[in-house]
């Protein structure tokens, strides 16, 4: 940690490596959030997530395709990433960064 805040080191190594398919998997994920535009409807923007996210389950899997534990740890890592980036750019806590982010999610759940 310094002056505070987490270096990007202490969370996300930069010689970290992920398997293949977790690698895809995040790269589908990150596909999902390109596909969403501000200036298109709610419609168009769950089609075009769901276009995305078709390459995570396909009607007949292949060897290559993620499992979930694939999905999920890809998760993992590009919110750590991000995180880490977002909190050293913010020059705040990663736990502030995360604290953020659990307001906003409770902000936009459905209960």
């Amino acid at each position: 940690m310094v002056g505070g805040t987490h270096t990007l080191g202490e969370t996300v190594a930069d010689d970290a490596q992920i398997p293949p398919k977790g690698a895809r998997a995040a790269n589908v994920l990150l596909d999902a959030v390109i596909s969403q535009s501000a200036t298109q409807s709610t419609e168009a923007n769950i089609r075009a997530m769901s276009v995305a996210l078709a390459a995570l389950a396909s009607e007949e899997p292949t060897d290559d395709e993620p499992e979930p534990s694939d999905v999920v740890g890809a998760a993992v890592v590009c919110i750590s990433w991000l995180s880490a980036h977002l909190a050293a750019a913010s020059a705040v806590d990663l736990e502030d960064v995360v604290a953020d982010l659990r307001d906003f999610l409770d902000s936009v759940s459905a209960r």
